[in-house]
């Protein structure tokens, strides 16, 4: 098989951890989105892809390829995993904004940009201050930061993910 030749070897080693971290992605993504069965099929792959390479490096820690192809893989799957959740960007993300004095124009900039944005007050260290919160696509949290950044360079973000979403006012943007 692969395993007998060491530059094959080394090379599936590579492929299949490679692949197996990606999968590790994805699932990660798509748990709690999807259907169940997805996320328990992906997790079979991604422990047997694991099982196989991890098995073949650990029978020789001093085979310096298949232990390199091993990191290596993993670390090309982190990238690969990175671009894809890249391109998921799917769901929603609350967008928090705290600000001294501008969060009116900060709201206004989020609605002009097709956005919604919730407008309140309330009491910090320094006292009264102004929250703003949006409720986004997480593809774009980039073009909310940027507004916020040009309006209140200052201002305090925090950004989380949102679980589900139900009515309200969800704008795409203007782009």
């Amino acid at each position: 098989m692969w395993f007998d030749n060491a530059l094959l070897g080394a090379l599936a080693i590579f492929a299949m951890r490679t692949l197996s971290i990606t999968l590790a992605t994805i699932r990660y993504l798509i748990m709690g989105r999807t259907k169940k069965l997805l996320v328990v099929v992906i997790a079979f792959i991604e422990a047997l892809a694991f099982a196989i390479t991890f098995g073949q490096v650990a029978q020789d820690l001093s085979n310096l390829w298949n232990l390199g192809a091993y990191c290596l893989g993993f670390a090309s799957g982190t990238w690969v995993g990175m671009l894809i959740e890249e391109q998921m960007a799917t769901g929603f993300a609350t967008v928090d904004i705290i600000s001294m004095g501008k969060s009116l124009p900060i709201a206004e900039a989020i609605r002009a940009a097709g956005f919604g944005a919730t407008r309140s007050s309330g009491e910090g260290s320094s006292g009264t201050v102004g929250l703003v919160r949006a409720v986004v696509r997480r593809r774009d949290v980039p073009q909310i930061l940027a507004i916020v950044q040009e309006v209140d360079p200052r201002a305090f973000v925090t950004v989380e993910e949102v679980r589900s979403v139900s009515r309200g006012f969800l704008g795409y943007g203007r782009s």
